[in-house]
């Protein structure tokens, strides 16, 4: 760890802010005349000195970076651009409400090698490259594309000055793109905007790409492979498992993962408003990437990655984070042990007819319930919201609301006036609940999630026994 430390802290010294960002002047049409030069510039040169470059960076600690991160490199003798399409602000007015209705808007910018990677190892975010064995048609096709996003609706500049240990200032730059995109975690993301660029170049070059046969078996589903990276942030996997529906928990063939970029590539058109299961994971796209060859006119091969580079060899990854203790699986085991606690308690009392502990349990239920009924009613109206009306991807569905639900309400005042309807309600719940457990087959739940499941259930026997 020290070493850790040793090596950043070198890294730092050479890039410390001396003072505020310097902003360019935007010309009336919100172009930067200073800024189109300096794109052009690498443009202009030699097309077999350019070089293009897929970026995988590795998970980080924040929420939005558990994921990893891919960005493409642009690099010639004179520049040295990353291209990033995961460029959003937190400050967007009404964020959160956006995101979740999926009406989050995300952009792109070009931004110096060394600026890009000085933002992900605040994270212990590693850079690993892929130097891709493009044609110098290929390459000039993906910087033209990026070229042409970036100057679609204007820039801004920011310029950042920096201190160098041999003395001087060195100048490191980030153009933010005014054009957006609605971005969708599964289907149009960073890592999906940065694939399509390589292979959509490809294509209009005349080639193809393939993915070998003995490194396709097997299945996964998107609900899996999201599973591997917030294995250490419980709380947020069960967050997002309350959330998704079923949609992500259809087997996908590795071979269709891997493939059905080409596919999308090569009719855009045909497919359009039809989902289509991309790989959508930063790693997931390095690891195919490592193994596709490009199949060019004459049914010649070569491999798609010509050289790897590690541009963080000073970071080691980010480590994993101990779980805070009190997880949803611990604290689905205490409800559920709460609620067989109460049941045999009131069955005991009414077997002894002891009016004084049933009384006692009656007050202790009532209270867990009343609180347990709030909760379920206020997670089943954020459902409702996200099925009905969010434009998230595998949210258009989600039988969690037999739990999650805003009726649970009416149980409140059926348990203090009406015994009968308590009762009524008490079996509808046990049959719902009983329904829910079987639609596990159809739709993932939490371990924690069948845990609360079971305790309502238990719950739901008490006035059963009572008004019997």
């Amino acid at each position: 760890m020290f070493f850790k430390k040793l090596h950043i802290l070198a890294f730092l010294i050479s890039l410390i802010a001396v003072g505020n960002s310097a902003f360019a002047q935007v010309t009336t049409n919100g172009e930067l005349t200073s800024s189109v030069s300096a794109i052009e510039s690498s443009e202009n040169a030699d097309d077999d000195s350019l070089q293009i470059s897929l970026l995988t960076c590795s998970p980080g600690h924040e929420i939005h970076r558990l994921y990893g991160h891919t960005a493409l490199r642009i690099q010639s003798p004179s520049e040295d651009w990353a291209v990033n399409f995961g460029w959003f602000s937190f400050n967007t007015p009404n964020f959160v409400g956006k995101f979740i209705l999926g009406l989050t808007d995300y952009s792109m910018a070009y931004q110096t090698l060394p600026i890009f990677i000085l933002d992900l190892q605040h994270d212990d975010m590693t850079v690993r490259e892929q130097v891709l064995n493009l044609t110098p048609e290929e390459k000039k096709a993906v910087s033209e594309a990026m070229k042409s996003v970036l100057n679609k609706q204007g820039f801004e500049r920011h310029d950042y000055n920096f201190n160098i240990p041999s003395g001087g200032v060195k100048t490191e730059t980030i153009l933010g793109a005014n054009w957006t995109y609605r971005y969708n975690f599964l289907y149009d993301n960073c890592t999906t905007r940065a694939v399509d660029a390589i292979f959509s170049a490809l294509k209009a070059n005349g080639e193809k790409i393939e993915f070998p046969a003995e490194y396709s078996k097997g299945t996964k589903t998107q609900r899996e492979m999201i599973h591997e990276f917030t294995k250490t942030s419980p709380w947020y996997e069960f967050g997002q498992d309350l959330l998704l529906g079923p949609e992500v928990d259809e087997p996908i063939q590795m071979q269709d993962l891997a493939m059905n970029w080409q596919d999308w590539v090569n009719d855009k058109n045909a497919v359009s408003g039809v989902r289509i299961e991309r790989n959508f994971l930063p790693t997931y796209a390095e690891q195919f990437f490592d193994k596709m060859e490009i199949v060019d006119k004459d049914g010649n091969r070569r491999p798609l990655v010509e050289k790897q580079n590690s541009l963080t060899p000073f970071l080691i990854p980010a480590e994993d984070k101990p779980a805070f203790p009190l997880t949803p699986m611990v604290i689905g085991m205490i409800v559920c042990g709460f609620a067989v606690l109460s049941l045999f308690a009131v069955s005991k009392a009414i077997k002894k007819n002891n009016e004084k502990t049933l009384h006692a349990w009656t007050i202790w239920g009532n209270a867990f319930d009343f609180t347990a009924w709030t909760l379920q009613a206020l997670v089943g109206i954020l459902l409702i919201v996200m099925v009905g009306w969010s434009e998230h991807p595998a949210v258009g569905t989600n039988w969690l609301l037999l739990f999650f639900n805003p009726l649970y309400l009416l149980c409140i005042p059926a348990r203090l006036f009406s015994p009968k309807w308590d009762r009524t309600l008490a079996v509808i719940i046990i049959i719902a609940l009983t329904l829910l457990i079987v639609l596990r087959q159809v739709q993932h739940y939490p371990t924690a999630l069948i845990a609360l499941i079971l305790a309502s259930m238990f719950r739901a026997l008490v006035p059963v026994l009572k008004y019997r």
